[in-house]
């Protein structure tokens, strides 16, 4: 199968240029020792630095080529997967990445993307709130202008523009072929990390114009002033939107149910409660793959809970975000002096 079944159904949806990042599917696997559970692997969506991310980066960063830009510019926490496979990913395609990025709670993984994306040229720019993030990129973005008679096309955090959350418009129906296949049955649920909200956006247009009656349960892994019922009706609006521009048929009368997860964010962003500590080495134990503590731990401990708690009806379906390597190879440690300034 192709990596856009979404544009086979519609090729109209063929005017959004591609960059080719994906290896191509992304497995569903049984869950080992959870009956009646499946894994989606979309750790492993490319060989060299995978995760949820590169869905939306396949379109995003070809528009940035499309357009003529050199430079884009993004935002995250200081371990962010996204902007480190920007940069990584960017630099493949002659891209300069500037990020500016808020300090977090360190975490195993916070060192790995930050010696990832200074590996791949990324500038990175520290900020130590929303409104002095802003002020930042909108400074660099006057400092390109101003020297070079450009600017860096501005990406948003994670990569939620509608533009982005195509990507996961695509890859429900991705999963239906899956389905279709008889690698797992049609999901009662989807379970998948809630932050930056373009991958719950797009899931939830794509499963519905697909035809796969799938609940998402979506983990709360950030604070409300970045995901929220009410940012995420509005970025399914968009995105809906941006589909009936390019194909009316694309564009579903309804989108799937989402129900938002709260109980599972504890103390704040990136801080593993001992629940999802425990969720984290027990998914690690029976799969052999990594989690993070930011996203794929939270959701996971909210599966894992709800399984034990014998609340699962049908067949039910992780949707794995982590990027399944750490460095890529290459890319040397960061040493611990380098990574203080980004920690709190």
């Amino acid at each position: 199968m192709r990596s856009y079944p979404l544009f086979d159904a519609f090729p109209r949806l063929g005017v959004f240029p591609r960059a080719g990042l994906l290896d191509g599917i992304t497995a569903v696997q049984p869950m080992p020792g959870a009956d009646d559970i499946w894994i989606k692997r979309d750790d492993l969506s490319a060989s060299d630095f995978g995760g949820n991310k590169i869905r939306k980066l396949d379109l995003l960063l070809a528009q940035a080529r499309a357009r003529g830009r050199k430079d884009v510019l993004t935002f995250g926490y200081s371990g962010s997967n996204f902007v480190a496979a920007t940069a990584w990913h960017g630099r493949k395609l002659g891209l300069a990445t500037q990020a500016v990025l808020l300090p977090q709670a360190d975490a195993p993984y916070v060192a790995d993307n930050l010696a990832t994306g200074l590996h791949a040229g990324a500038q990175l720019h520290l900020a130590r709130g929303n409104a002095a993030a802003v002020a930042r990129a909108i400074a660099l973005s006057t400092a390109k202008l101003l020297r070079h008679g450009r600017v860096p096309l501005w990406i948003p955090p994670g990569g939620s523009s509608p533009l982005g959350a195509l990507g996961f418009v695509n890859a429900a129906f991705e999963l239906r072929a899956q389905v279709e296949s008889g690698a797992m049955p049609a999901p009662a649920r989807l379970y998948v990390a809630f932050s930056s909200m373009g991958t719950v956006a797009g899931l939830a247009i794509g499963l519905a114009l697909a035809g796969l009656q799938t609940r998402i349960e979506a983990v709360q892994v950030v604070g409300d002033e970045f995901a929220s019922a009410a940012k995420l009706d509005r970025l399914i609006r968009r995105t809906r939107q941006l589909l009936r521009r390019a194909d009316p048929a694309a564009c579903p009368g309804r989108v799937a149910e989402v129900r938002i997860r709260t109980e599972f964010f504890g103390r704040g962003y990136a801080l593993a409660s001992p629940a999802v500590k425990a969720a984290m080495s027990r998914f690690g134990s029976a799969t052999g793959a990594r989690s993070d503590s930011a996203y794929s731990g939270k959701a996971i401990a909210a599966l894992y809970a709800d399984h034990d708690a014998g609340a699962l009806r049908g067949p039910t379906l992780y949707w794995h975000t982590f990027n399944a390597h750490g460095r890529p190879a290459g890319v040397a440690p960061l040493p611990a002096p380098a990574l203080a300034p980004y920690v709190l």
